[in-house]
């Protein structure tokens, strides 16, 4: 399945890009376009809002809730669609790059969009001519898969498993593909505090090192949080992880040092 983004190796954590953009939303992940869901708004008003402002769909709040989902939790079922619109807008110009994006940041409703008329995202992307989205759209569902057997594995703490996922032409992308709560691979393995899949995954998939999750907190800031802080962080920190990264509430990782019970609720969210 072509997942072709871009396969120049896994960026640098000293790239220019690693200072977290959180400039559009706020101490509890939410961005304008959150707010803007929970009411309702003449014709294309939010698709105006998501172009115009550069907001992602795919941001999830403190509470994992993507703008989509407080549409429907607000009862506001059109905002949804509209939102589901502009996804099809993607699918209809042949926007590969932002569909894989989205995938990888773990929006949940790719696939399974669909017109008012009923049109599925895949037909819309056949039917324009755009054999690439076509195919990444065929192909989506199997890469989630791959995406949740490799967070299992690593809950599990099963190395070799992990690393017979990892080791196929998708790794790097497997590998930071964030789920529905935000987390990557690494953000899962320091939870699960295994020193052994930490050292894999920062050593060789070390664009996982600044994946911030729904609140932009990075693996090192979850390493601060748990029992075996020194050998994980140490492990994090000689890979090239900043300790100088805020998330969305302003906190450097130094602070969950001291206040570990955010990172201990995660553990747990994790181990249920």
């Amino acid at each position: 399945m072509p997942l072709e983004r871009e396969d120049q190796g896994p960026p640098s954590p000293d790239d220019s890009d690693s200072a977290v953009s959180s400039d559009n939303r706020d101490e509890h992940g939410q961005s304008m376009l959150h707010f803007a869901c929970a009411r309702s708004h003449g014709k294309n008003a939010l698709i105006q809002l998501i172009e115009e402002s550069g907001i992602s769909v795919t941001y999830r709040d403190e509470l994992y809730r993507t703008a989509r989902d407080v549409s429907l939790q607000a009862t506001q079922p059109d905002n949804a669609r509209e939102i589901d619109r502009f996804v099809l807008g993607m699918a209809a110009r042949g926007d590969l790059d932002a569909l894989t994006g989205m995938l990888l940041d773990g929006y949940d409703h790719i696939v399974d969009v669909a017109g008012t008329d009923g049109t599925t995202i895949l037909q819309v992307a056949s039917s324009r001519g755009h054999r690439d989205v076509a195919e990444f759209l065929e192909g989506a569902r199997e890469f989630e898969e791959k995406r949740e057997n490799l967070l299992t594995a690593i809950r599990e703490k099963n190395l070799p498993k992990a690393k017979e996922i990892l080791q196929t032409p998708e790794g790097q992308k497997l590998a930071r593909a964030k789920n529905y709560y935000g987390r990557c691979s690494l953000h899962i393995a320091v939870l699960m505090e295994n020193e052994d899949i930490v050292e894999y995954l920062a050593s060789n998939f070390r664009a996982t090192l600044k994946v911030g999750d729904n609140l932009e907190r990075t693996p090192i800031h979850y390493a601060m949080g748990i029992s075996n802080v020194e050998a994980i962080s140490r492990i994090l920190i000689k890979n090239g992880a900043k300790r100088v990264m805020k998330d969305l509430k302003g906190r450097q990782p130094s602070y969950y040092f001291m206040n570990k019970a955010d990172i201990l609720r995660l553990q747990e969210e994790e181990r249920e």
